[in-house]
C-alpha cells in the first residue's frame, strides 16, 4: 500500500506546460507514482490553464481523443478514451497526470472544466510567475535577476497592435489574416505573427484565423 510520502506526491500542483515538457520524467516502482521532478517538489498530478487549440479524434487505439492545451508555455496532447465535450478555442483547467511515453509527453486528464472569463489565464501565469521568481533566480555577475522580455505595452510596437487587432475584431471564432491585414497598415504582418506564435500569445484556431491567448 501506498504510504504518506507516496500520499503527499499526488497533489496537484499547479504548473506550467513547459514545467512538464522540460524537466525530468521518473519513473518509480511499485505503488509510487511516476511523476515530473519540477524543483523540489514530485508532480504526478498537474493543475493547468489554458487553451484548447486543437482537437482530434480516431478509431480505435488506446485514447480515441486527443485535445491540445496550450498555456503560453508551451502545448502538451490530453488523451481520453471518451469525448470530453470540449472545442478549439475554450479555456480549460484541467487536473491529470503527466505521463510520457518514448519522447512524448502528454497528460491524461482526471477533471478538465471550461473556465468562463479569459482573465484567470492572466492569474496563473501571475502566480507561476511568483512561484519561479521565489525559487531558482537567475543572477548575472552583479547580482541583479536576469530577465528576457518584450515590451507588448507599447502602443507604438507592432507586436502590440497585432494583438490589439485580433483581440478587438475576434467574435468568438478568431481573426482572420486579411482582416487583420487590412488593420495592421505597413508593418510586417508575417514577421509579427511568426513571432506572436513562438511566443504563445496568439494560436491559429484554423490555418490563417487567429486567437489571442488570454
Amino acid at each position: 500500500m501506498p504510504d504518506a510520502e507516496s500520499a503527499k506526491r499526488q497533489v496537484a500542483y499547479k504548473v506550467s506546460v513547459a514545467d512538464l515538457l522540460r524537466n525530468r520524467y521518473v519513473k518509480e516502482e511499485g505503488w509510487f507514482p511516476n511523476y515530473i521532478s519540477v524543483g523540489d517538489r514530485k508532480v504526478s498530478r498537474a493543475n493547468l490553464l489554458g487553451v484548447i487549440t486543437a482537437k482530434q479524434s480516431q478509431e480505435g487505439g488506446v485514447a480515441a481523443h486527443t485535445l491540445i492545451l496550450d498555456d503560453g508555455t508551451g502545448s502538451v496532447p490530453l488523451r481520453f478514451f471518451e469525448s470530453a465535450g470540449i472545442d478549439v478555442g475554450d479555456i480549460v483547467n484541467v487536473i491529470g497526470r503527466p505521463r510520457e511515453f518514448g519522447a512524448d509527453r502528454y497528460v491524461v486528464p482526471e477533471i478538465i472544466r471550461k473556465v468562463s472569463d479569459s482573465r484567470w489565464v492572466q492569474v496563473r501565469k501571475l502566480e507561476l510567475a511568483s512561484e519561479h521568481h521565489s525559487a531558482a533566480k537567475p543572477e548575472g555577475a552583479d547580482g541583479s535577476l536576469l530577465v528576457e522580455e518584450e515590451d507588448f505595452g507599447e502602443v507604438s510596437s507592432p507586436l502590440a497592435r497585432v494583438i490589439g487587432i485580433v483581440r478587438d475584431h475576434d467574435a468568438g471564432d478568431g481573426v482572420g489574416f486579411e482582416d487583420v491585414a487590412v488593420r495592421a497598415g505597413d508593418i510586417d504582418l508575417d514577421d509579427c505573427l511568426k513571432r506572436l506564435l513562438e511566443k504563445g500569445e496568439i494560436f491559429e484556431i484554423r490555418p490563417g484565423r487567429y486567437k489571442v491567448l488570454e
